[in-house]
Formats: structure tokens, C-alpha cells, sequence
């Protein structure tokens, strides 16, 4: 890495350039540091005030069966010790393996305003992590890290967590499925804005270098106490210096964030329909993945007949064959209405990605891309949140 530093700036300006300008077009150049993020003290303040206010547990304490009587069936986040600690991902993901051996490949850090994806090579990524004073940096974001077939070994590099190998949505096969995997790369002070995970699934993301700082809300918390109108913009780190002291100190208990600091080594378990905004307080390596489950089979079953039709006919059709008791739940609930929040897709960054989407897609083409993209243009280069992520 230090080598790396001293290659001359030129082209790794350029190239950073060219993915801030295609990301944020409207965006000026000093306006990626005039709330002079890098130079406060905000992140030593969040270290030093954020109560750990979610449950910590070891996996040698706590059987699957147990994990899901406590946590998941009643919908509360924990904070798991113990998950990772046989990945390869350990050794394979510092940063300086990072460089030697996907030094080359491009990894996604964001959207243009036509809903394709931007692209950074690692080895300017990661210089541009360790050099960086942006108030809230590019993030690398990455769900098809695992389908390119420069970075596709990554897959082997880590395992489904012993608590989170209950996954439905692999019935309806990778091509149809949404988004659920994401590579997460990101320096101090980047993050995800607060968002929902789609489709009510649950989320589980596990950190192997550095520290990540959470604040969570309840699903019945409305959206506008979680995301007020206010100077900052919508970026993770702009609510935690605008929002977070207000809900923490608001007087109604309801409103005010669960909140955590989650260290290298710990997991976290995002119940579905959890609001959750999460910022890096230091560089930051993760791997996040979203799910379907036995246990929230109900409500995400609920999103997805509703935002993927096509999609959940499939999945319909396949618990018919694997899982007859579920396809008969989904007779039960054929007139049962969405409860859910109805912000339900993802701002993503830190929990999920901006592709994944609640909505229905018959065609994945560049032309119809562009279509659906250019309905949201206007709204979203207004206000887009920093990436899933999630997780």
C-alpha cells in the first residue's frame, strides 16, 4: 500500500474524478468537502457517546434454535461473536491481499443518473480510501462480486453463518432472484443513509476489518421521524451529525435509536423491517447478505406477491415442490394485505444495494434500464443516499 501511495496522482485522480462525476453530476468538486467532515471531530464523538444498546451473544453460547426463539422470530437485532472466525476471507480481504490479488478489477461504487453501474478499479479505490477528506466518501457496494470471473473466487473466501443458511429465494434461482450478496468496502466516514432492506427481508452483515457505527428503529417508527428534511443531505454521515442528537434526546422513547458500535469479527443481525443507517468510523471490509427465510417467510412472501409478481409466482411454484407446508401458507395469506412499512426498498450502501428493487422486472436490458431509470432521474440525482447494504 505505501508504494502504491507513492505512483504518480494523475491517473488515479482521473479515475476517481470520472466515477464522482458520473455518480453525482450536479455535484461540484468542493462540494464533496464543504461541511469539512474529515477535519471534526464527529467520529470521535460518536465513538465515545454511542451506547451499545444491542444484545451481543457468541455462537458457541446460543444454538441456531435458540438464535431464532430469541432474535429472529421476534424481529430484534443482535450482535454475534464467533461467525467468521474460519473464513479465509480473514487472510484473503486486508487490504494489502486486496491490492496484490484484485488489484485490477473493477468493483461498483455506485449508479449514474441512467441506472448504470459506476466502476473503480480496486487499486484506485483503495488509495483513494487512505487519502481521502470527503465529508462522505465513495463506497464500494459490489452484489455481482461473486458473478465476475476476476473476483468470483471471493465467494469460497466465506460461508453462510451458521444462523443464516435458511435461504428460500435460491429456489427461484439466481437469475431471478433480487440482489442479495454484497462485497463492502468503504474508508472512514462513508456509509449507508437510513433505508429498509427490500422485499421485508432480513439482513445479516459480517465486519472484518475496522468499526461500524449503527442506529436502528423499530418498523412501526414512521418515516418521517427516521428521515426528516434537513441540511445534511442524504448521506450517513450527515444524519448522524443532524438527527441522531435530536432522536437521541427526543422525549418520546419510541424515537430514539437502538444503537451499537460493531467491531472486526462481529455479525449483525437486521431484522426485517428494521430502519438502519450505518456509518464507517474506520476503513472498513464486510460481506452482507439478505434473506428469506422459514421464520419471516410471512411478511416477505406479503412484499414480494405485491413489488415481484412474476417472481413470486416462481417462488410459488417451487415451495409446492420443496416446501408444501409454506405453499399451503401462501393460500392463508392470499387475503392478507402488506402491513408493512410502505417504504420498504433500500437506499442500501452499508445493508443492501440501489439494485436491488422492489419492483417488478421482466427485462433486465440496458434499453429497459434506461426506461425505468429516467422516470426517477430528476428525483433521485435531488436526493440519493450514499450505498447499501447492505449493509
Amino acid at each position: 500500500l505505501e508504494a502504491l501511495c507513492n505512483e504518480p496522482r494523475d491517473k488515479y485522480l482521473r479515475r476517481i474524478d470520472r466515477a464522482k462525476r458520473k455518480e453525482y453530476p450536479r455535484r461540484s468538486a468542493e462540494d464533496w468537502t464543504k461541511a469539512a467532515y474529515a477535519a471534526s471531530d464527529i467520529v470521535e464523538r460518536l465513538r465515545a457517546e454511542i451506547k451499545d444498546a444491542v444484545p451481543r451473544i457468541h455462537v458457541r453460547d446460543v444454538s441456531s434454535e435458540s438464535f431464532i426463539e430469541r432474535f429472529e422470530a421476534p424481529g430484534a437485532p443482535a450482535l454475534i461473536d464467533g461467525l467468521t472466525t474460519l473464513w479465509d476471507a480473514n487472510e484473503r480481504w486486508t487490504l494489502d491481499r486486496l491490492l496484490a490479488d484484485y488489484g485490477a478489477e473493477r468493483f461498483k461504487v455506485g449508479e449514474d443518473d441512467d441506472g448504470y453501474a459506476v466502476y473503480v478499479k480496486m487499486r484506485y479505490f483503495l488509495r483513494y480510501m487512505l487519502e481521502t477528506n470527503d465529508d462522505s466518501p465513495l463506497y464500494v457496494f459490489d452484489s455481482s462480486f461473486a458473478d465476475r470471473a476476476g473476483t468470483r473466487s471471493m465467494r469460497r473466501d466465506y460461508s453462510l453463518p451458521s444462523y443464516f443458511t435458511d435461504d428460500l429465494f435460491r429456489l427461484v434461482g439466481e437469475r431471478r432472484r433480487p440482489p442479495h450478496r454484497w462485497f463492502v468496502l468503504g474508508p472512514r466516514r462513508s456509509g449507508s443513509y437510513i433505508h429498509i432492506d427490500p422485499l421485508g427481508t432480513s439482513a445479516w452483515n459480517a465486519l472484518l476489518q475496522g468499526d461500524k457505527c449503527w442506529a436502528l428503529f423499530p418498523p412501526d417508527v414512521p418515516k418521517e421521524v427516521v428521515q426528516p428534511k434537513h441540511a445534511g443531505g442524504r448521506e450517513a454521515i450527515s444524519w448522524f451529525a443532524h438527527v441522531y442528537p435530536q432522536l437521541a434526546a427526543s422525549d418520546n422513547p419510541a424515537h430514539r435509536p437502538v444503537t451499537v458500535i460493531q467491531r472486526a469479527g462481529e455479525t449483525m443481525f437486521v431484522p426485517g423491517g428494521w430502519w438502519h443507517v450505518v456509518l464507517n468510523l474506520d476503513v472498513t471490509v464486510a460481506v452482507t447478505q439478505n434473506f428469506c427465510s422459514h421464520t419471516n417467510f410471512n411478511a416477505v412472501w406479503l412484499r414480494t406477491r405485491k413489488s415481484r409478481p412474476k417472481m413470486s409466482e416462481k417462488l410459488r411454484e417451487q415451495l409446492r415442490l420443496h416446501e408444501p407446508k409454506l405453499y399451503e401458507r401462501t393460500k392463508h395469506l392470499a387475503d392478507v394485505a402488506d402491513a408493512g412499512n410502505a417504504s420498504s426498498s433500500s437506499s442500501s450502501s452499508s445493508s443492501s444495494s440501489s439494485s436491488s428493487s422492489d419492483s417488478e422486472s421482466a427485462s433486465r436490458s440496458p434499453a429497459s434500464v434506461r426506461g425505468r431509470a429516467r422516470a426517477r432521474r430528476d428525483s433521485r440525482s435531488r436526493s440519493r443516499s450514499r450505498r447499501r447494504s447492505p449493509r
